[in-house]
């Protein structure tokens, strides 16, 4: 089980609408203790606070500061989790690891590739745990999709896509500079690379686009991706539009196409999962049983107990000529909010194990994070921007 039975002094560094969720999300772990909150105004870093202590009413006080680099700075800190905008990410991660802080990054983690790697190398040489919150490999459904893939229960992979449809983002806000953003690619869309690169195998080649806006505002981008696995070469193509009115459903689609079938994915925080196609009767009950593993309820083991009941059942399947049926079967979760929440406590269970064995790699490792911003960079459609003050 991933877990942690040690005691850990953390300060958050940006205190907006993700830091909120994030000092909600960790307060229940027992190993987690908010010691501090950097944020620009006293409304932000109380917003942050008063969602902590909602869950962890009992706690000592926390210190308030204004600026990221005097939170680096305070001694009675363990771990910085950096929920900056991400221009400010490599510079002040680099800080931190430089004061001996343990750093959990708010994804991208840097602009570029190379300075994601330097901070890398930097956390090495000082034996400080770096990763980067990318924590959709935590959720169970994004595993099953992964170990249906992995043992060819409905055939191989031919060809998938991603659409994601997301409202529109407040004109001013920082993510439409992408010299503080980095673009759509670098600051949303390597959640979704991740996803890909684990699915599919890594990138082979790369093109993207992005639509610009009367406003300058590139809202729209899409890029498609040739992953490599075994030999084979995958066609998958991205999209992800902020332009949806705030009153109306978001929509997150995977739709992965097979030899001998389909599947689905539904949600930014994936919350249904459909499967059909032929298969045999054994690939029908590999397939009933794996998706029997997937916990009902909120939980931060979840792939864990996928990975086990994969390992259980799939093992031996091998492909057969028994005869095949038309098979078809759909997973919904509930509460959409309880599972972000506990794959945000699944990722900080994961990165602790990092503190605690230095041997560890962890599920989602800093060569993955630097392999998805590189993909992520070679997606994006420059422009000629002036340097961001």
């Amino acid at each position: 089980m991933i877990s942690s039975s040690f005691y850990y002094r953390v300060g958050i560094a940006g205190a907006g609408a993700f830091a909120e969720f994030l000092a909600g999300a960790l307060a229940p772990l027992p190993s987690f203790h908010l010691a501090a909150v950097a944020g620009r105004t006293d409304a932000k870093r109380r917003r942050v606070l008063d969602a902590y202590l909602r869950r962890k009413p009992k706690s000592d006080d926390v210190r308030e500061y204004r600026e990221a680099e005097e939170l680096i700075a305070d001694p009675h800190v363990d771990i910085v989790i950096l929920t900056t905008p991400p221009h400010l990410h490599a510079p002040l991660a680099k800080q931190a690891l430089e004061k001996g802080k343990h750093v959990l990054l708010e994804k991208p983690g840097a602009l570029a590739a190379e300075k994601l790697h330097a901070n890398m190398e930097l956390a090495n040489r000082r034996q400080r745990a770096l990763a980067v919150n990318l924590v959709l490999r935590y959720h169970p459904l994004v595993e099953a999709v992964k170990q249906l893939i992995h043992h060819a229960l409905l055939g191989t992979v031919d060809y998938a896509s991603l659409h994601n449809a997301a409202h529109r983002v407040a004109q001013g806000h920082w993510f439409w500079d992408e010299r503080q953003s980095g673009g759509i690619f670098i600051e949303h869309g390597v959640h979704f690379f991740e996803v890909g690169r684990h699915w599919f195998g890594e990138a082979a080649e790369a093109r993207g686009f992005a639509l610009t806006n009367t406003d300058g505002t590139r809202p729209r981008v899409g890029a498609t991706v040739i992953h490599e696995q075994g030999g084979r070469h995958i066609p998958v193509h991205y999209y992800h539009g902020f332009t949806m009115d705030p009153a109306a459903p978001e929509s997150t689609h995977w739709d992965i196409h097979t030899t001998r079938g389909r599947i689905t994915l539904d949600g930014w925080i994936p919350m249904q999962l459909s499967v059909s196609g032929l298969v045999s009767a054994d690939e029908a009950a590999c397939i009933d049983n794996l998706l029997d593993a997937i916990p009902k309820q909120p939980s931060a083991s979840a792939i864990e107990q996928i990975g086990q009941a994969a390992n259980r059942l799939l093992s031996s399947t091998a492909p057969s000529d028994a005869p095949r049926i038309l098979y078809e079967r759909t997973v919904a979760l509930s509460d959409r909010h309880g599972w972000y929440e506990a794959s945000a406590q699944a990722r900080f269970l994961d990165f602790c194990r990092l503190i605690e064995n230095p041997n560890e790699r962890g599920l989602v490792t800093m060569e993955d994070a630097i392999a998805d911003i590189a993909l992520a960079e070679s997606c994006t459609v420059a422009e000629k921007l002036s340097p961001a003050r």
